[in-house]
């Protein structure tokens, strides 16, 4: 089972069922943090290191949140990994191998959904797995 997870309070929703499937199914939850890299101009090469230090500190926050959801479910083999790519393309080729995606939702809806793009949406036409798409109560 992979949860796509970002630390937002829709990704927490999403992470407390993912939890709850993977303890019912007794089976391991991998959770995937995406990390789209900026692009910046080749002249930019100051910016190198900034970005390496920001990729570890967000790295180390979820692998940090990852541990409390850990703790707190013990009986739960929960397994955490950041990669660099777009959410839907590293959930597309996680779900590859898995018998569940679960991603959150922010809940947006009609236009606003259409002009930001949604990786709910995107999730759901190219995982070929089943996806449960979690929104916050």
């Amino acid at each position: 089972m992979v949860i796509g997870y970002d630390r937002s309070p829709h990704s927490e929703a999403a992470m407390e069922y993912a939890v709850e499937q993977a303890r019912v199914r007794g089976v391991p939850l991998h959770v995937v943090h995406a990390w789209q890299t900026p692009v910046f101009s080749p002249q930019a090469t100051a910016y190198n290191t900034l970005l390496v230090d920001v990729y570890r500190e967000e790295s180390g926050a979820v692998a940090e949140s990852v541990e409390r959801w850990r703790e707190k479910h013990p009986d739960v083999e929960i397994t955490c990994e950041t990669v660099s790519g777009h959410p839907v393309s590293v959930l597309a080729a996680e779900g590859a191998t898995a018998d569940l995606v679960v991603v959150g939702s922010r809940g947006y809806g009609g236009l606003v959904s259409a002009v930001l793009g949604s990786v709910s949406h995107g999730v759901l036409y190219h995982v070929t797995c089943p996806v449960a798409v979690v929104r916050p109560r």
